[in-house]
């Protein structure tokens, strides 16, 4: 038996335990029930004995079948305010993507950093970062890692190990400092919403998002530029292009892109303005999907075609829609307050040490299953211990949503770190020398930064 059908056996046994055993004492029947839900769920997830979003689907398929929740109960969590917020953010990822405009940004980013080998380290580092606050991480490494490629060819080896490395790990953190950029990031948005009646937009997530991704990224580059060598006439093998070579249709995305960008930046501002306008992120990211397939290119269609926008990561919503919908059960039946009592022992240590064990269990977890699946298992968990030691739970859920899409160690641990495991400069060994203590300095970094800036902008 395989180690994912063993999995998936396990799984359901876990399921069926709970359907056949009496609750332990002072938990009620149905949280009981969610808890074997739970642990299916997370087992499944852990080792992808099923694709990641058919895990998601459980909640729909089980939920009402348990007698946890009705259909229509279980299913709003998959159409969140924030899922919508992601489906419009990779709309115009798609936009962006379709006209080129990703290559042009990379391309003028890395084309200023002259022939310094750190600083070309640095351009490629701040161009992949860059494109993954907009679009996935997967594809601003798939964009820049070609680059990357070509800046190192005829080079010292272990140069060209470090561009790709950097690629890889700027594209995770870059997706740390968007709202939009990564999952954990909206799962945490969705919990704080519906479960802290906190609201989350796109400008407050960058208030402490885009520090900590600063913080790291400079701090990424420092690890990997250590073990640059001092490489003579670096070659930057990226064509330039004029701004003739502008076609009508990038144009007008970029205009529209950069509008959309303003829009969630001043929407605390317009809302302080105009309180009754009803303005919310999804609802700028819906407008700019429409009028992307509204638009016209200028060159005989419109800015985004459907075959185009098909193509989209359907699965990460269905996967952030199935972590909502699971942390909203355990919350509905009990289990996150019966997890709270059980935590109140943790009452007297301190809130950064509770922080930094949590922090580190999901990096150490997360380099071997999806980020999107730490996040959804582990927020419910902080939030109730966080409840039960009487302090803020934004204090215990932020630091812990941050953590969650830190992963440099293994190349199963992102789908950036996969790609540019593919090239024939990145070893197992050089990922795991760079990626391991940048693994530790992004359980400090977001720990600490999320316990410092939280209370500040929440």
């Amino acid at each position: 038996m395989t180690l994912r059908m063993a999995a998936m056996v396990a799984g359901l046994g876990l399921l069926g335990l709970s359907l056949i055993l009496p609750p332990p004492v002072g938990m009620e029947v149905q949280a009981w029930r969610v808890a074997g839900l739970a642990a299916l769920m997370a087992l499944w997830w852990l080792s992808e004995a099923v694709p990641l979003a058919a895990t998601a689907l459980l909640p729909l398929a089980l939920a009402p079948l348990m007698g946890l929740a009705g259909l229509g109960w279980v299913a709003s969590y998959y159409s969140d305010p924030l899922i919508l917020l992601f489906l419009g953010g990779f709309l115009l990822a798609r936009g962006i993507e379709g006209w080129g405009l990703h290559r042009r940004i990379a391309g003028a980013l890395v084309g200023i950093a002259g022939r310094n080998p750190t600083a070309v380290l640095g351009a490629v580092m701040g161009a992949t970062a860059f494109l993954s606050l907009w679009i996935s991480n997967t594809a601003s490494a798939m964009v820049m890692a070609p680059i990357a490629a070509g800046v190192a060819r005829g080079q010292d080896v272990r140069f060209g190990a470090a561009l790709l490395l950097g690629v890889a790990f700027s594209a995770t953190i870059g997706g740390m400092g968007s709202l939009i950029g990564t999952p954990p990031n909206a799962i945490f948005a969705a919990y704080a919403t519906r479960s802290l009646g906190i609201e989350v937009g796109f400008a407050q997530w960058a208030a402490v998002g885009l520090p900590v991704a600063v913080v790291l990224l400079v701090l990424a580059w420092a690890v990997l530029a250590g073990a640059t060598p001092g490489v003579r006439g670096v070659a930057v093998n990226v064509p330039e292009r004029r701004a003739a070579d502008w076609s009508r249709g990038e144009r007008r995305m970029a205009v529209l892109a950069g509008l959309t960008a303003a829009a969630w930046i001043a929407r605390p501002f317009v809302e302080r303005l105009w309180p009754g306008l009803g303005l919310s992120d999804a609802g700028i990211a819906m407008l700019a999907a429409v009028l992307m397939f509204v638009l016209p290119s200028g060159e005989g269609g419109r800015l985004l075609t459907w075959e185009r926008a098909a193509g989209l990561r359907w699965d990460i919503l269905i996967l952030v829609g199935g972590g909502l919908a699971l942390a909203g059960l355990m919350d509905e039946a009990g289990l996150v307050a019966w997890i709270g009592a059980r935590a109140e022992g943790l009452a007297g240590w301190p809130v950064p040490v509770i922080v930094l064990v949590i922090a580190a269990l999901i990096v150490g977890l997360g380099e071997l299953a999806s980020n999107t699946a730490m996040a959804a298992i582990f927020l419910p968990v902080a939030g109730a211990m966080a409840a039960a030691m009487g302090v803020d739970p934004l204090q215990v859920l932020l630091p812990v949503a941050l953590a969650a899409s830190v992963g440099f160690m293994l190349p199963v641990a992102t789908p950036p770190n996969a790609i540019v495991f593919g090239h024939e400069a990145v070893t197992r060994a050089a990922m795991l020398k760079a990626g391991a203590p940048l693994d530790l300095i992004g359980i400090v970094v977001a720990a600490g930064l999320g316990l410092t800036l939280g209370p500040l902008v929440f």
